[in-house]
């Protein structure tokens, strides 16, 4: 094992371990607020200084763009403090999602896909299936797993159809076991899988779930173009470890091997995931793995919260349910605070324990009055909720109490966006400006998709009503003019939507929703979040 440079004076003994030891496994565990980037940057930063690593032997992957620009960003500023020329875009450094596409591109000649294939997203994919909804329910017994198609609408059965097989692949389970299954259930999610893949490939389309199935098949069925991989990749960094499913975790070890200088970052304390195929399993058999062994390294230091909070969080975390009939659910780890750090004041829990909803939604909004009166509080973004899911029916329904007691909320991925009137109107606005929607409803009539009721009922309408207004007479004269205008729009036009918006917004209709700028009185939505706001924010941790 290597020991880690005299000029990692910032760096604690457990920190100075994980970024020195450069061969074979390595399992750190993470707390939470214990450095763990600043650890995984000068690990990077040490191979690359210290053993001259080239910059294509080094493969890091992460969960978010934004956590890859950020360690792309550090690992940058540190060679560039230490005078270390190092070319960055050779490196293998993104989200398993873009390092995946990255090798289905440089091998595509080995796989299914042709030139010029298409990325589908969530909503294409489910579209992609709405489409065929008609292919999949020829299916027998399909209805087990999407529903009745008399009391289910296509966009819902199609909805469910796509988190089964989008399932299917995460765990990289071979739709051909499930179709012998002696279960109907089942059996018809194996045919449906094949048929989708079967879709897919005509279309020449991958979507986020089929990019690593097709890299773990890409690397199962070409023996040369793994071992390529495995020479290639001396070194493999995977951060926030508790959160890989099934397929990533097989991809790791087809790149790898058996014994690789593979280091894994996480902390099987923050595993929220399992909803997105997440498996917690993955970083507490992660020792298992290794016939020769594998080091461990815990970062047990925090240096973001109050002791009492850590305190509060170690005592629970380390307590009653992780050991299940001599099976330890937890990896072994005391998080401690940071001794040389003062807190100006003691961290305070506040634990609501109402009965009801009703009362429960009382005691928050008590609760935020009397922190405002007593001057504890000057700005409402100096609260936030923290939610599994901001769609949760509960959350909502506090977020809809909270607004209609005067506390504007923040919450830009609850379900409530498309239920506000601004954005409605906005749509229906949108909708009056080219006439050719009224041949796009009927594009295909055997379609019954619910989303037109909702643009004609719930958008349309409520704009058509609202221009009729004398205020609006301005707002009425110019939609009709340019409705005109667009009439005549060739089919393959293009038109600068964001203009249109920004055109709107400046009519009375619209602009009210935004208040008075010249007062900076700005009414919050969750729809949007203007600059120098006052809003109680939800987060959803997805």
């Amino acid at each position: 094992m290597d020991v880690a440079p005299s000029f990692q004076s910032t760096a604690n003994p457990q920190q100075q371990e994980a970024i020195g030891h450069t061969t074979g496994p390595l399992l750190i565990i993470a707390g939470p607020g214990s450095g763990k980037t600043f650890t995984l940057v000068e690990r990077v930063v040490f191979l690359i200084s210290h053993h001259q690593v080239p910059p294509e032997t080094l493969l890091i992957l992460t969960f978010t763009d934004k956590a890859a620009a950020e360690l792309r960003t550090r690992i940058s500023n540190r060679l560039a403090e230490m005078n270390i020329r190092f070319n960055l875009n050779e490196m293998y450094l993104g989200t398993f999602h873009s390092i995946c596409l990255r090798l289905l591109e440089e091998f595509r000649e080995f796989t299914r896909l042709r030139r010029n294939y298409s990325l589908m997203d969530e909503f294409d994919q489910q579209y992609f299936l709405y489409q065929r909804q008609k292919r999949f329910e020829a299916i027998e017994n399909i209805d087990l797993l999407t529903g009745d198609p008399g009391r289910t609408s296509s966009w819902a059965m199609s909805d469910k159809l796509l988190g089964w097989i989008n399932k299917i692949s995460e765990e990289a389970v071979d739709p051909n076991e499930l179709t012998k299954s002696n279960r109907p259930e089942i059996k018809a999610l194996g045919e449906a899988c094949n048929l989708y893949h079967q879709l897919i490939q005509e279309e020449n389309a991958l979507d986020f779930s089929t990019i690593q199935f097709e890299t773990l098949k890409l690397l199962r069925d070409h023996e040369a173009i793994r071992n390529e991989l495995k020479d290639r990749f001396e070194y493999v960094m995977v951060d926030e470890y508790q959160d890989t499913n099934t397929i990533q975790e097989l991809i790791l070890q087809e790149i790898t091997g058996e014994n690789p200088n593979l280091c894994v970052v996480g902390d099987d304390d923050q595993g929220l995931y399992r909803f997105r195929g997440a498996s917690i399993r993955n970083i507490l058999q992660f020792r298992n793995q290794f016939s020769s062994g594998c080091a461990e390294v815990t970062l047990s230091t925090n240096y973001r919260s109050h002791p009492d909070i850590i305190q509060r969080y170690d005592t629970w975390m380390g307590g009653h349910f992780w050991d299940h009939n001599g099976s330890v659910f937890r990896l072994e780890k005391t998080i401690e605070p940071r001794r040389d750090k003062t807190f100006p004041e003691t961290a305070t829990a506040v634990r609501v324990s109402a009965h009801s909803p009703q009362a429960w939604h009382n005691e928050v909004l008590d609760f935020i009055k009397t922190l405002r009166e007593k001057g504890g509080l000057s700005d409402l973004n100096q609260i936030a909720f923290l939610f599994r899911s901001v769609k949760n029916d509960k959350v909502v329904a506090l977020a809809d109490f909270l607004e209609n007691s005067g506390i504007p909320v923040y919450s830009p991925r609850s379900n409530m966006f498309f239920d506000r009137e601004e954005i409605r109107l906005m749509i229906g606005a949108l909708i009056f400006l080219f006439p050719q929607y009224a041949s796009l409803r009927k594009w295909h009539p055997e379609i019954d998709l619910s989303i037109w009721d909702y643009y004609d009922n719930q958008c349309v309408r409520p704009f058509l009503e609202a221009i009729k207004s004398p205020e609006n007479q301005e707002l009425r004269d110019w939609v009709v003019q340019l409705a005109r205008k667009n009439q005549k729009l060739a089919q393959n036009t293009d038109y600068a939507f964001a203009d249109l918006l920004y055109q709107l917004i400046q009519f009375p209709l619209f602009s009210r929703y935004l208040g008075d700028e010249a007062t900076g009185d700005v009414r919050e939505s969750r729809a949007g979040r203007p600059s120098g706001n006052d809003a109680l924010s939800t987060v959803d941790r997805r």
